[in-house]
């Protein structure tokens, strides 16, 4: 398992926070979405809550880059009071807590905010958290008998779940969540103004109630700047220091150009810091070119391949198991920087949760093509067969695909790849005509916070997943009645150590009994900022990457 343990180089971090100057964000990765309740990368989870989509409650900021972040309340006065039974929490707002045009954030803004989340025909992309939990009666297939604000059916039975009074907003749950305080760290639990809210138009027009706000029009692909929103007040937040009087996001570069860039650290970019994990081409001059200026730490993601069980090929049990065995994790490893920054492995729960299984590999790292080609001979397809895989294009990810096509081929599979541009990747895997074009996805997940029931029930659960409007995050269309029961199962479990154990067993029964997702790697982050950069820590119980919320600017 990659250590957590920061490799030398913040010293630059001490010196005395500087209010004022400019922040450039340098981004190798397009967003997908600002919407609070469509945003599901870490990326944009943290910088958007940090800028400007507050939350009820959120995690601390950290002084280390290995120090764990506490829950705290953010734009509640607590992190909530929850009934004896588990099944109801409350949530008081503070006083003067104002949207950028000076308006009050009511309670009634948060209950419309994660009602959102219900119109899985609009909001899609986001965490189901808040189907699976609320109250709302759910159809005889799964799916809520509420269909969110735009078409109003059900309307009541949501307002029976989440309700309002005063600045109190109650919500009851279906059953006992004694972390839910944490579940609303998420910006899908954030506020969201009705009359603001454009459906599929609003995904990158952001509203603020945090310390900044959009300056103009965000762009994909090419990005926007942060300016101070003068209605934010400081009062009401412990948690944002919003040192910088504004902040560049920069999303049109490469992750080699910005990386030759934060090396050199020249003019602007001492100034700059990125999100995007080092390539495997900068790797090596981190250390001497940035020494000081960078951080070595475990990442919280699993990187892992998702066959599409609406595929001819995939939908196969014996053409999946010859998948998984025909894996060669240590070309995903040399290609994405060697064993000091990556490992494989057979898990989906990533080794840093409690619930990690650490399911041994199904063959050695390298996979075993002979005996995968046994079995696709033995699954009554005729070889090779032909099959198309999809990743986030990126120039790692290219020479890592390149290294797994040839151990898939060598067992009688015929790999087309296709890269898929960062802003529409997980889009793509989540449109429902994704399921007629490719027969396996690459993907990433990191628990939402630190336990395995922010990843099995997140990816596997076919039933708050799966609608007419796409997969949500099942992105293979895995549904398995036995595996939903065993879910429900785990979710019943008082003991929280033998709850998280429970999860574990289900992973490896996704991996070893189902072949439902083939887990690829865990792998370390490396990043690296600018010479002026100061207070910038990366935060592994929120996302995993720079905390924004303390960086400040020498100027």
């Amino acid at each position: 398992t990659p250590s957590g343990t920061a490799t030398s180089g913040t010293a630059p971090n001490a010196g005395t926070p500087t209010a004022g100057g400019t922040l450039n964000i340098l981004s190798g990765t397009a967003t997908e979405h600002w919407d609070p309740q469509r945003t599901y990368v870490g990326v944009n989870i943290e910088a958007g809550n940090r800028l400007f989509a507050r939350t009820l409650t959120t995690w601390s900021t950290v002084t280390s880059d290995t120090e764990q972040a506490k829950l705290v309340a953010d734009m509640a006065t607590d992190t909530g009071t929850v009934s004896k039974d588990g099944k109801t929490w409350k949530f008081t707002l503070k006083d003067g807590v104002k949207w950028e045009d000076g308006k009050a954030v009511m309670c009634e803004d948060v209950a419309y905010g994660v009602s959102r989340t219900f119109a899985i025909d609009v909001i899609t992309g986001g965490p189901n958290y808040a189907i699976s939990f609320l109250d709302v009666p759910k159809n005889s297939d799964g799916t809520s008998k509420y269909a969110g604000p735009y078409k109003k059916t059900g309307q009541d039975l949501y307002d029976q779940a989440v309700s309002c009074s005063g600045n109190t907003i109650t919500f009851k749950l279906n059953q006992p969540v004694m972390d839910f305080n944490n579940t609303v760290t998420m910006t899908a639990f954030g506020a969201f103004r009705k009359d603001k809210d454009q459906g599929d138009k609003s995904n990158f027009q952001i509203f603020s109630n945090g310390p900044y706000k959009l300056e103009s029009a965000w762009t994909s692909n090419k990005g926007g700047t942060f300016v101070r929103n003068e209605n934010w007040d400081v009062a009401t937040d412990t948690i944002r220091k919003a040192y910088p009087d504004k902040i560049v996001w920069d999303e049109s570069l490469t992750q080699e150009t910005l990386y030759e860039r934060l090396i050199a650290n020249q003019g602007a970019d001492q100034n700059a810091l990125t999100f995007d994990q080092a390539p495997v081409t900068a790797l090596a001059n981190v250390e001497g070119g940035a020494k000081g200026r960078f951080v070595a730490v475990a990442s919280p993601y699993t990187r892992y391949l998702v066959p599409n069980f609406k595929s001819k090929v995939f939908s196969n049990d014996k053409a999946r198991e010859a998948l998984a065995l025909s894996t060669d994790r240590s070309a995903y490893v040399t290609a994405a920087g060697g064993p000091s920054v990556a490992e494989g492995v057979n898990s989906l729960i990533n080794p840093a949760l409690p619930a990690f299984p650490n399911t041994p590999l199904p063959a050695t790292d390298k996979g075993d093509p002979a005996k995968a080609k046994a079995l696709l001979e033995a699954s009554g397809l005729t070889l090779p067969v032909k099959i198309t895989v999809t990743y986030r294009k990126n120039d790692t990810l290219d020479k890592v695909f390149s290294g797994l096509k040839s151990g898939w081929d060598a067992a009688g599979f015929e790999t087309n790849l296709i890269g898929i541009p960062a802003e529409q990747y997980y889009s793509t895997l989540q449109s429902p005509d994704a399921a007629s074009k490719y027969d396996a996805y690459w993907a990433g997940w990191g628990a939402d916070y630190p336990s395995a029931s922010t990843v099995i029930p997140a990816l596997l659960d076919s039933r708050v997943n799966i609608s007419a409007g796409g997969p949500g995050q099942d992105y293979g269309y895995f549904d398995n009645a036995e595996f939903n029961s065993g879910i429900d199962a785990a979710y019943k479990i008082v003991d929280q150590t033998e709850r998280e154990k429970a999860w574990g067993a289900l992973d490896t029964d996704a991996v070893t009994k189902y072949f439902a997702v083939i887990p690829l790697i865990v792998d370390k982050f490396v990043f690296v900022h600018g010479s002026n950069v100061q207070g910038a820590f990366v935060n592994g119980t929120f996302t995993g990457y720079y905390d924004v919320a303390t960086v400040s600017v020498k100027h």
